[in-house]
């Protein structure tokens, strides 16, 4: 892209976003807004004059793009035009098939390297595992190639061939799979089974077409398996389709109960429970959330805490309550996603932040910010004037302001830096695939009963010591004992020392000191964290030498938030505790305070 399309491109993002700023705040004021044609007439006469009289040529695309880009800064980022190309990807996440190999990849260490085989599938029965690095496709190689492209160029139509060629952590030379791909299915559920003797467990994933269709499966299954009570986890669920949301909360409500409505200056629907759910109403349910669930996630936890069939326990969702429509926009496949309306709970909670939705909410909340920061309002009193109250079917309390909040808040133990690195930087699946030969080779036999030996965790500890990518990171400490030293150093400087280091000895040596005390404790958090370490070892190499399901098992028993929810449904008087509404006494008392708080207002 030229200069002169560049300047162009940032002319029109920031002359559309300014003027859409103004005219809201003009609309805040009551100044009406200027008439829809008579401003496209505007825009479009503008656009054809740079078309025709621009210094330099213009690709009219570009032009378009800036347009496009400069409204979208005013509407919620949901809101976008779709290329060909990504309108196709979108059909296909939602249909959850395609035509592919059936790889999982990623790029590790700018790599592109398969994460894991999907079971099943073509390259799961040539053998390609875990770890495996894709050197070339067809012949060309892989180097440089985005993962975009390397998905693009994997996947094609049912019954063609791909050629792979593999390098292999053990094996000299490169190894070529030829694959033929066939249709790939993402399962909606990629877990299910039983937790304790008598509760079940679903992993809810996604919503696409077939999302109703495995839980049905996945609830027969362990209702076989003699499941009496169920945990539904939509934890990092980012959503999907809104009729497999309808159809899912189908499957635990009673039939006529109202499931989510939609509001918008176009539409307006409420969608009900069609049938009784295939669970009965008396089985103890809880639902798992965290701040990665959204949209279909939140349809369903909501609905199912308003009816009060399910306890919900872990961390605030989301807050995606949005409802996008996809507008075709010529015969090229280019096609709009408009947001046109607000998801609603049954008993009138909008799912949907104020921050995700259009800027103007964004704009109100942060001045009303101000307002109150100036005005010293008290927090209880704030929170009382922003969240309106609703209450669910049996009269307990909840509170708007978008996401779904749980009943029982679980926070998670903040993980120590020295192990957030090794899982930000795969260190365990890249530990597991450079192990995986020798384990083979003698024989080990890997599976849920089998233990760590600290041979293989010294061997790890050391494995990390002598990666060059992981000893540059430094804790905030660490960074933080730099950055005094080069201050010390600027000092000096200043001072008229021109030396690059720090030239008092005291000093020098205080930070030496500090410095060492530090990486002295980053060698200290393995030992201490030792037990973690080893399930991370053991994770990845059940994930890579056994299967997905084994290594999720396993890992489902040191899960802090699934043990809480076990937790409530092994004891029923906490459980029913947990769902009940308080009673008329609490409710009164608490009365006065919000009259209160509103006074204050």
């Amino acid at each position: 892209m030229n200069t002169g399309i560049l300047k162009i491109r940032n002319l029109f993002i920031a002359s559309l976003s300014a003027a859409c700023l103004v005219n809201a705040a003009n609309n805040n004021k009551q100044t009406p807004p200027g008439d829809f044609y008579d401003e496209v007439s505007r825009l479009n006469k503008v656009l054809s004059e740079v078309n025709r009289k621009y210094v330099e040529d213009v690709n009219p695309t570009e032009l378009t793009d800036a347009a496009v880009n400069g409204i979208r800064n005013i509407l919620d980022p949901h809101t976008t035009v779709f290329t060909p190309k990504d309108y196709e990807g979108l059909k296909v996440s939602m249909e959850g098939k395609f035509g592919g190999v059936g790889i999982t990849i990623s790029l590790r260490d700018n790599i592109l390297t398969v994460i894991s085989p999907l079971s099943g599938t073509p390259a799961f029965r040539l053998g390609i595992r875990a770890g495996d690095r894709i050197r070339k496709i067809d012949g060309k190689e892989t180097k440089g190639l985005s993962l975009d492209d390397a998905v693009s160029k994997l996947r094609g139509k049912i019954g063609t061939d791909v050629t792979v060629s593999i390098e292999r952590e053990g094996v000299p030379d490169l190894m070529d799979f030829t694959i033929t791909r066939a249709e790939i299915i993402v399962h909606a559920v990629p877990y299910y089974g039983m937790v304790a003797k008598d509760i079940g467990y679903i992993k809810l994933a996604t919503f696409s077409d077939k999302t109703t269709s495995d839980v049905e499966n996945a609830i027969k299954n362990l209702q076989k398996q003699g499941m009496k009570k169920i945990i539904l986890d939509m934890r990092y669920n980012p959503g999907g389709l809104l009729n497999q949301a309808i159809e899912i909360s189908e499957l635990f409500l009673k039939q006529g109960n109202v499931i989510v409505s939609t509001r918008g200056r176009t539409q307006r629907t409420e969608s009900r429970a069609r049938r009784d759910g295939i669970v009965k109403p008396d089985v103890p349910m809880v639902v798992l959330l965290n701040q990665g669930s959204a949209s279909a996630a939140e349809i369903v936890s909501g609905a199912l805490q308003d009816w009060d069939r399910a306890l919900i326990v872990g961390k605030t969702s989301f807050g995606k309550g949005s409802v996008q429509t996809i507008f075709p926009l010529d015969n090229q496949g280019n096609a709009l996603k408009l947001t046109t309306a607000f998801y609603y709970l049954p008993f009138g909670r909008c799912i949907n932040k104020p921050e995700n939705g259009i800027k103007g909410l964004k704009l109100q909340e942060e001045e009303y910010d101000e307002e109150a920061d100036e005005t010293k309002t008290d927090t209880l009193a704030k929170d009382t004037v922003k969240r309106d109250t609703f209450y669910t079917n049996n009269g307990r309390m909840m509170f708007g302001g978008g996401g779904i909040t749980p009943d029982v808040d679980i926070e998670l133990a903040p993980m120590p830096w020295v192990m957030q690195v090794q899982e930000r930087m795969a260190m365990y699946f890249k530990f597991a695939v450079k192990v995986r030969p020798g384990l083979e080779k003698s024989g080990a036999k890997i599976d849920a009963n089998w233990e760590v030996p600290d041979s293989l965790y010294k061997q790890f500890k050391e494995f990390c010591m002598k990666d060059t990518n992981f000893m540059k990171v430094k804790s905030n400490a660490l960074v933080g004992v730099d950055q005094l030293e080069k201050s010390v150093i600027r000092e000096q400087n200043y001072m008229g020392d021109s030396s690059k280091t720090v030239s008092d000895s005291v000093l020098s040596l205080r930070i030496a000191e500090m410095r060492k005390a530090l990486e002295n404790n980053r060698d200290a958090q393995f030992d201490e964290n030792k037990a973690y370490i080893k399930d991370g070892i053991k994770r990845e190499l059940l994930t890579a030498m056994v299967n997905d399901s084994v290594s999720t098992a396993f890992s489902l028993k040191r899960d802090v938030q699934l043990n809480e929810a076990i937790k409530y449904l092994s004891d029923m008087n906490l459980f029913k505790k947990a769902m009940s509404a308080p009673s008329k006494k609490a409710a009164k008392k608490s009365e006065p305070k919000a009259k209160k708080n509103e006074k204050k207002k």
